[in-house]
């Protein structure tokens, strides 16, 4: 049986893959293609990734047993009678060398697929300090110069070459398809790979998408003066309705190419790799329009916002 894994990382359009697949699953059971709910924590097979880590998993909080989750893949890939086997987790793509390696043996007979989507370094850092400021209760209020200045802290995914090399060790460099979020929406080129275009229909609208720069600065400055994560969450609605359509969160060019630059070494090594040029450069970084005004958040913006309130 083919067991194809989609390893991520985030920010890389994962939440509608997996929406879709869940979406298309009783269709895609009648080809005989299983997206299965085993190990799931919607929509996708995140506690498996989890307890490859070690960690809590979001939700139910507690955290999944690896031999329990994995038990659970081999009985519900051995129940099925079909010739494919989806399996999804942005998380699994920075799991350790150790949690990989189990997951190996237990999927040995099969052969295994990896396919990933990478993002060009810079949108990935803004896109991932997006959702980390814009959500309520979590206590994260850097300012994002702190991972302008050291764009590693960011998420470990950050890090390609490192995450992909752990995968190819265990399951060889001709098991991973290598592609990027920019050649296409990941759900088209993954839909498209499987030959799965028919049963699977496109995600029409981006999911978990990054909020205008305003209404993140104002979360982050909600969450350095400690508000109450349930008036954070009242504050985040309010600001998001005020300001939908404002500029979406403004990077200088300078910084932005500073940041690919960061990686531009290892990922010229990494594409060379699996046969295909380095396509994220400082050097090839397209210039952005001059923004109307180069702060994402200005007084007006809070006066604004004041008089909504009040």
């Amino acid at each position: 049986m083919e067991i194809i894994l989609h390893i991520g990382p985030h920010k890389t359009g994962t939440t509608s893959v997996q929406t879709a697949f869940t979406k298309s699953a009783s269709a895609l059971r009648k080809r005989g293609f299983l997206y299965p709910k085993c190990n799931w924590n919607h929509p996708a097979q995140h506690r498996l990734a989890f307890a490859m880590k070690g960690g809590r998993a979001p939700g139910r909080g507690d955290t999944p047993e690896l031999e329990a989750e994995l038990a659970e893949l081999t009985q519900t890939i051995a129940s099925f009678r079909g010739e494919r086997v989806l399996l999804s987790s942005e998380e699994f793509f920075s799991c350790p060398p150790a949690g990989i390696q189990r997951l190996q043996r237990a999927l040995s007979g099969h052969e295994v697929r990896l396919v990933t989507f990478l993002r060009r370094p810079d949108n990935f850092l803004i896109s991932s300090y997006n959702q980390k400021i814009k959500s309520s209760g979590n206590g994260f209020a850097f300012p994002i110069r702190r991972f302008l200045n050291n764009p590693r802290s960011i998420a470990p995914e950050l890090s390609y070459a490192t995450c992909l090399e752990r995968w190819c060790d265990v399951f060889g460099d001709k098991a991973l398809t290598l592609s990027t979020y920019e050649a296409a929406p990941p759900l088209d080129q993954l839909r498209e790979m499987l030959d799965l275009s028919d049963t699977v229909p496109g995600e029409p609208q981006r999911l978990n998408a990054s909020v205008p720069g305003v209404v993140a600065e104002v979360m982050r400055l909600a969450k350095t003066i400690g508000m109450d994560p349930t008036r954070q969450k009242k504050l985040f609605q309010r600001a998001l309705t005020l300001f939908e359509g404002e500029p979406p969160f403004y990077v200088p060019d300078e910084d932005r190419r500073a940041v690919i630059a960061t990686f531009e070494e290892e990922n010229t090594l990494l594409f060379v790799r699996f046969g295909q040029d380095n396509p994220y450069t400082a050097a090839a970084m397209p210039s952005s329009p001059q923004p109307e005004r180069l702060h994402n958040i200005i007084l007006p913006d809070l006066m604004r916002l004041i008089d909504d309130l009040i």
